[in-house]
């Protein structure tokens, strides 16, 4: 049997979880930088007159 001091799964899981979500938080900022990275650079080339087809949506 597991002692006191040791993590029981159920613990372990749910810390986990946790960071997980913290992990899936950070990479939807990430995606939302990049897509406003995406959307300057295409803004700028449309201003020089350039045909520019989005690759976002």
């Amino acid at each position: 049997m597991a002692d006191g001091a040791e993590e029981s799964i159920y613990e372990r899981v749910a810390r986990l979880e946790d960071e997980v979500a913290t992990l899936r938080h950070e990479v939807d900022i990430i995606k939302g930088t990049m897509r406003n990275k995406i959307v300057r650079y295409e803004h700028r080339l449309i201003k020089k007159g350039t045909d520019v087809k989005s690759i976002i949506d």
